[in-house]
């Protein structure tokens, strides 16, 4: 038996290795699934820990002396307390002396003291050495007119509301400003580099009090501190996550972070302790916990595929072994072999390729992880090898026996004259292979439509595992079954016509061989195209995520209202070519993502993915106001107005510039006699820093109302004596959008020359109030899909918001995602009052901006908030997103199993291709002929196997990708999965298919026809 067995494996040599191959790559697949599983979710802990804002992994302690005792002495009792504290992998802690909050420099002033403090900032001028001597943030500096070298006054005017605060003056009253400093652009060195920043005071609108101006810390020595009075110490310490960190780690590291309860003191050495209550541990080990099982069922979707299709081609395989094995097991079952042993002697040959391929398997498995382990996830992770992969690789191996003997079983279950009639033909299926097709498309369909009815989105389920593999199979059924039926009755009808025609169909007709090939590349091309496209459609995603966070290259956080921050880009870019300004604001069932639009498509990142159908300057053209606010610099303003009007009393003209640090910016001019005159006013704030023209008043003194009735034209407006461009008809002024004010115009027309204004308020008063930009009552606005219509109907000014009407639908937008309203900044801030506590501030600057522009940005007190880069590489490397890179992997290795498959199968049919070559060569028929007939089987054959397996394949991406959750993203603002199918890649797949398969059949017909001669008909006749 042994010598038969080793014979057959030699005379059998291509099939046999093929066959050792595709077991080899179903164990290893069983075996690389959880083990890529359970070390992306390892990996996974030590990148989300990483790339987490430090002030959310580490703690922060605030240390209260309990007695008279110097700085040092009590920054070394806080360390060691909280040092006590920490158990698992906790890193650096750094110790910062802080003063009470004091009232100076118009706001509330803490003064700190921490070693080192200088080699970790960007500092301009020195570090403070001697008492009184200080460093203060660059932006605080140039409010306060601080020069270094220069003594500061800390106390002067304050604001009533700043003193109702109750705040102490500094026993200090005066220091000597040594050198200034930046917001600390990373984490790396301050546990919070948002506490280093300028703050502006704000008044909230809803009954949230007075937030005082912040300056940013003031920078001193200890000594300095100790004399202004009452102090504590803050300890950060950051969290160090090694590659080998384990679960059990990071529970003993997050219960340590939490030793201290809320709202508790604990009594330690020298004084007491309390929490500042930044740490969340807990929550991102929950996190990391709950993405556990989602990563292990979103990789099984690939796997399943993947080692079915290999036990698919593997059939095939030990089906061509079995039917060249006809002869022996026919002259087998002559000889009076019974059938237990003929089905030994059939087995012998697959049962020892699976042996064979075991051991081969089992090290592809450990060899690939390790190869993707080190190649992908965190350097130094140790390679995990749970018991579920050798368990899965059981399961294969004995698969792989169950295909075996089924191979075996339809070649010894044949009858013997159909084993010695030597040539299969295609034959009536078997009762028992039509009810299994029906019972594949059957189910095929019910899963179908089960998913087509879903609509929500969730963690992969066993009909997401199946889909793909059945529309793959029961695409491959169909094309073997459609390709059989077309060429018998092309074969039929082909009498008269192209002979090679007639010879290729006959041969898929009449040659069961030829077909069965369809199915296995089916199967393999349609996984390939499923997971390809899931993971691109994943990545796609994940980009849409991050952009929504971090709308362009680097996102800043600004301290400032959104009209100065504004201002601050217009100054430091006057081109528009590199930062933008932009905010949001957060409205239950309706937040406001506002963008100046003019730059969105210059600066931001605007993924396809956000408004399918619509490209940003698309975008731009829907939100985009009719006309724009003019601007101008300049110290004193003129209007012009001819007054035809008739009023109680002289008209006079209300200008209005915005607001400024909370504050509106306005003069009154006038008043106007009738005729035509002008009126001046000054305007200091407009000299250094531009302003904005956004609205008129024309009515009664000082904006009020007055009884109107005729015609006034504002003929020109101008600044220091000069027109102020675009203030006239490119402004597009509108009467103001402000249901609450009775307006005096009937009628109003906007030339280049002037504004024109029909007025008559009838038997009342009232005042024609006009604004810029064309701003009507309901502003411009594109809706994402999860904003309520309630929260819609109940947008007014109230409460800082706007009435708007959307004039189409994006699936994204940024900072606020599908959950928020699209408008343009004069939308939002135009002419009305803007309560800058609600709108969030930030500045987006794009790749590649010029260093003056990130140091203006950094020296006005903005600080990096996020980068695009930064947010992708977040999500890049969390469990679901390592988790699909699998799909990459698998659908190149179909495709590879499927060309090994085809080559051998190829080589497996040659020598019966041959004799039908040489067989029509003897009759005369001409060797062109004969390889034109050859090359049209193969490409009947493969391209429908690739038309059935692209088709198939984007069916089940369309499907699946409705219907599961392919990232990890919480919150409203996280954008949906949109399940599109690229063209472009399908195109390139079938070029690609095209050209493997035209080359395969060119390849095999050249080899066909060149090896068939007269000989070969005789030496199978022997």
């Amino acid at each position: 038996m042994l010598g038969a067995i080793l014979r057959g494996l030699r005379a059998r040599a291509l099939l046999s290795s093929g066959s050792v191959l595709l077991t080899a790559l179903a164990i290893g697949s069983a075996v690389l699934g959880p083990v890529f599983a359970a070390a992306v979710t390892n990996s996974y802990v030590v990148t989300r820990l990483n790339e987490a804002p430090a002030g959310l992994t580490g703690t922060s302690r605030v240390f209260t002396p309990g007695g008279a005792m110097s700085t040092a002495e009590a920054t070394e009792d806080a360390v060691a307390a909280t040092t006590s504290l920490n158990q698992g992998p906790w890193g650096d802690t750094v110790a910062t002396v802080e003063s009470e909050r004091f009232m100076a420099l118009r706001g509330a002033v803490r003064f700190w003291a921490r070693d080192g403090a200088c080699d970790v900032l960007e500092v301009t001028g020195r570090c403070p050495e001697k008492p009184g001597e200080v460093l203060l943030l660059a932006k605080s500096a140039e409010r306060a007119g601080a020069s270094i070298g220069e003594p500061l006054d800390l106390v002067g005017f304050e604001p009533g509301a700043l003193k109702g605060l109750g705040l102490p003056r500094p026993p200090l009253r005066t220091v000597t400003v040594v050198g200034t400093y930046t917001t600390p652009r990373t984490d790396d060195h301050w546990l919070v580099p948002s506490r280093l920043t300028v703050t502006n005071e704000a008044t909230s609108d809803r009954g949230g009090g007075y937030a005082p101006y912040f300056p940013g810390p003031i920078f001193t020595t200890p000594e300095t501190i100790e004399q202004l009075g009452d102090w504590t110490v803050r300890v950060d310490t950051f969290l160090d996550v090694p590659p080998d960190v384990t679960p059990a780690d990071l529970a003993v590291a997050a219960r340590s972070a939490a030793a201290i309860p809320a709202d508790t003191t604990l009594d330690v050495e020298g004084g007491t302790l309390t929490d500042d209550g930044t740490n969340d541990l807990g929550a991102v080990v929950q996190e990391v916990e709950d993405q556990q099982a989602t990563a292990r069922s979103s990789i099984a979707p690939a796997v399943l595929s993947l080692v079915l299709v290999a036990l698919a081609l593997l059939m095939r395989l030990l089906n061509a072994a079995s039917e060249l094995r006809v002869p022996e097991l026919a002259l087998a079952s002559l000889r009076g072999v019974t059938s237990r042993r003929l089905w030994g002697l059939g087995l012998a040959e697959p049962v020892t390729l699976l042996l064979l391929a075991t051991p081969i398997g089992a090290g592809l498995g450990v060899g690939f992880s390790l190869l993707l382990v080190r190649q992908w996830l965190v350097p130094g992770l140790p390679l995990p090898l749970p018991a579920a992969s050798w368990i899965a690789a059981a399961l294969v191996l004995v698969s792989a026996f169950a295909v075996a003997c089924v191979a075996v079983g339809l070649v010894v279950r044949e009858s013997l004259a159909s084993q010695l009639a030597g040539v299969r033909r295609p034959v009536a299926a078997r009762r028992w292979s039509v009810v299994a097709q029906l019972t594949l498309v059957a189910l095929a369909a019910a899963i179908l439509v089960s998913k087509l009815s879903d609509a929500g989105q969730g963690d992969p389920d066993v009909t997401d595992l199946l889909l793909p593999v059945l529309l793959a199979v029961v695409a491959g059924l169909g094309a073997t079954r459609l390709t059989s039926a077309l060429a018998t009755w092309w074969t039929r009808r082909s009498r008269g016509r192209s002979l090679s025609g007639f010879v290729s169909s006959r041969a898929l007709s009449r040659r069961q061989e030829g077909t069965l090939v369809i199915l296995p590349i089916t199967a393999a091309i349609a996984v390939a195209v499923f997971g390809a496209g899931v993971y691109s459609s994943a990545a796609d995603w994940r980009t849409s995520v991050a952009a929504t966070i971090s709308p362009a290259d680097t996102t800043w956080h600004s301290p400032v209202s959104f009209a100065e921050t504004l201002e601050l880009t217009r100054r430091i870019d006057p081109e528009g070519q590199w930062v933008m300004a932009a905010g949001s604001v957060l409205n239950p069932g309706a937040n406001f993502s506002v963008v100046d639009s003019s730059r969105l498509a210059t600066v931001a990142t605007w993924p396809p993915t956000w408004s399918p159908g619509l490209d940003v300057d698309q975008v731009v053209a829907a939100i985009k106001p009719p006309g724009t606010v003019p601007t101008f610099a300049g110290r004193r303003i003129s209007v012009t107005v001819d007054n035809q009007v008739a009023s109680d009393g002289p008209l006079a003209l209300e200008v209005r510039f915005g607001r400024r640090d909370g504050i509106p910016l306005k003069v009154y001019l006038g008043p106007y006699d009738r005729g035509e005159s002008t009126s001046s006013a000054k305007v200091p704030w407009c000299g250094d820093v531009p302003c904005p023209i956004e609205g008129m008043t024309l009515g009664g003194g000082a904006g009020t109302n007055t009884a109107m009735s005729g015609t006034a034209t504002i003929t020109a407006i101008d600044a220091d004596g000069e027109p102020v461009p675009g203030v006239l008809g490119d402004a597009d002024w509108v009467a103001t959008p402000d249901p609450a004010v009775r307006s005096a115009i009937t009628g109003l027309e906007v030339t280049d020359t002037g504004i024109d204004l029909d007025l008559d308020t009838g038997d009342s008063v009232g005042m024609a109030r006009l604004t810029a930009g064309g701003i009507v009552e309901r502003r411009p606005a594109l809706e994402g899909p999860k904003v309520r219509q309630t929260a819609l109907a109940k947008l007014d000014e109230g409460f800082g918001l706007i009435r708007v009407d959307p004039v189409g639908r994006v699936e994204g937008m940024p900072f606020v995602g599908p959950s928020g309203l699209l408008v343009d900044y004069s939308s939002f801030i135009t002419d009305r009052p803007v309560y800058d506590s609600n709108l969030d501030t930030r500045v987006l600057q794009r790749a590649g901006a010029p260093a003056e522009i990130t140091d203006a940005l950094s020296a006005a007190g903005l600080s990096i908030e996020s980068t695009l880069a930064g947010e992708r590489q977040v999500l890049d490397q969390t469990a679901y997103a390592l988790a699909l890179r699998l799909y990459g992997v698998v659908a190149a290795l179909v495709l590879v199993m499927a060309l090994a498959g085809l080559f051998v199968s190829a080589a497996v049919q040659l020598p019966a291709r041959r004799r039908d070559a040489a067989a029509l060569r003897v009759v005369g028929v001409p060797r062109a002929s004969v390889m034109v007939a050859v090359v049209r089987e193969l490409a009947v054959v493969l391209g429908s196997a690739a038309i059935a397996g692209i088709l198939a394949g984007s069916l089940a991406q369309y499907v699946v990708l409705r219907t599961i959750t392919l990232g990890y993203a919480e919150g409203l603002a996280t954008p949906a999965l949109v399940a599109t199918i690229s063209p472009v890649r399908l195109v390139v797949l079938a070029l690609l298919a095209a050209a493997v398969f035209g080359a395969v059949a060119l390849v095999s017909a050249s080899m066909t026809v060149r090896g068939a001669r007269g000989s070969t008909l005789r030496e199978s006749a022997r």
